[in-house]
Order: structure tokens, then sequence, then C-alpha cells
């Protein structure tokens, strides 16, 4: 390959650098911290603005690779006398202050994914402004009714700034059937149980909860831990309602 053949294709790589998906990807996550920000000040639960800090600096530290691979091709140009072609994608790629706003972003759309990849479904939402309470009691309809399609687009339509704000009506429903169920205050160790027995209900609303989501949020219920910390909001959200119509089809022991 000649100079100038080697110049084209690395000047090809330096256009093709991602640059524009990091600043999309950075306006949509700073679009999901001010909506989580707004709704942590009505909710006592962790609702993962911790987890969204660390994945904005991971993209930070990707920015600055990029810019540093895109300096690279730069300094190589230069030196086989083909510079000026990786310039303007090295400037911008270490960008460290606010990205420009190519295009709007849906500051809910990460919640629509979300909700929508857990109960295994598509679609938009209708957002709607709902009382957390008219949402709970909503949802236990639908799960009673084995309606999961409803279950999921009322999830996907309240938005992640109602929805953070179901584990707190759903978990002292939680440990009170699970009291009633067991004959006795719930520890730690009945939480296997429990999530084995409510597992297949929680799974006909919300088929992608997993084995250990059902029994981080039991854990949180139950034994006023600290177990949910390992859900996300939307996982917390989604299975709080289901995990209390599983519950409350389980008999009481003793009957």
């Amino acid at each position: 390959m000649d100079v100038a053949a080697l110049a084209g294709t690395l000047k090809a790589l330096a256009a093709d650098l991602p640059a524009p998906a990091l600043d999309t990807a950075d306006q949509c996550f700073e679009a999901a911290e001010a909506e989580l920000k707004e709704a942590s000040r009505e909710s006592s639960g962790e609702i993962g603005l911790h987890r969204l800090g660390a994945a904005r600096e991971r993209l930070g530290s990707a920015r600055t690779r990029l810019g540093e691979a895109a300096e690279a091709i730069e300094d190589y140009l230069e030196a086989i006398g083909a510079g000026g072609a990786a310039g303007a994608v090295a400037q911008s790629a270490p960008r460290t202050g606010p990205a420009p706003k190519a295009a709007p972003v849906d500051p809910r759309q990460w919640w629509t994914d979300r909700i929508n990849h857990l109960c295994d479904r598509t679609g938009s939402p209708d957002p709607q402004q709902v009382p957390p309470t008219r949402l709970f009691n909503e949802l236990l309809k639908a799960a009673g009714d084995g309606n999961a399609e409803a279950y999921c687009k009322r999830l996907r339509d309240a938005g992640p700034q109602t929805g953070v704000k179901l584990p707190g009506l759903a978990w002292p429903l939680v440990r009170t059937m699970a009291a009633e169920h067991l004959g006795r205050t719930p520890t730690a160790r009945d939480v296997p149980e429990l999530r084995d027995k409510c597992a297949a209900k929680i799974r006909s609303l919300v088929p992608k909860a997993e084995s250990d989501q059902i029994g981080a949020a039991l854990a949180s219920a139950c034994t006023l831990g600290r177990g949910a910390e390992s859900n996300d909001a939307a996982v917390t959200a989604a299975v709080g309602p289901a995990l209390v119509a599983a519950l409350h089809r389980l008999p009481r022991e003793g009957r």
C-alpha cells in the first residue's frame, strides 16, 4: 500500500470514529439523570442514580480514549505529510462540557425500553400523569386479571417519575402478606422459598424478571434490608405489584 492509499484509509477511519454517538448517549444519560433526581425527592428507595453516574463516568473515559485515538491518527498523518483530516475529530472527541443538542432526546426513553424488555413486549408510551396510588391499584387489578398487556402498558405509560414510587406502596404489603403466609415475621432464610413460590406468577406478568431480581425485591421488603439495590429502578417498579399479586394467591401456613 502506498502512502496516499494509507493516508486515505486512515482518514476514513478518523471520519468513522463514533464521537457523535457518544454525544447522543451523553444526552440520554443527562436526561435520565434529571428524571431520576426529580423522582428521588419523593422516594426513600435506591433508584439507580449511582449506577447512572458510574455509566456517565465510563462514557467520559470512552470519549477521552476516542480523542486520544483521533490525535494519534492525526499525528501519524502529519508525520507522513498528509495531516489535517482527523483534526476535527480530535478536537470534538475529548470534549468534557455539555454535549450540543443535535436532536431532541426523550428523557423517558430509557424507562420505555427497560419496561418493554422486562415485559417482553413492544410499544410506545402514552404518557399519563396519574397518582402513584392509582397506578398501583391499576397494576394490582391487571395482575389479578392476569392481563400482562395492560400491566406493561400502565408501567410504560406512567414513566419513571411515578414508577419509582411503586416500591414504597408495595413493600409494606409484601412484608405483611409474607408474614400471613408464613404465620410469623419473615426472615432472610424465607426469601428463597417465597421467591420460588411467587416466580411463576411474577413471570406471567414480567417474563424477563430473573430469580435474583425477585429475591432481591423480597429481601428488601421482608427483611427491611437493602436487597433491591441489586435491581434497577424499572425492575423494582415492575416486580413490586406483581409480587403483591403473587403473595395474595398463597395460602396461609396451617390452612
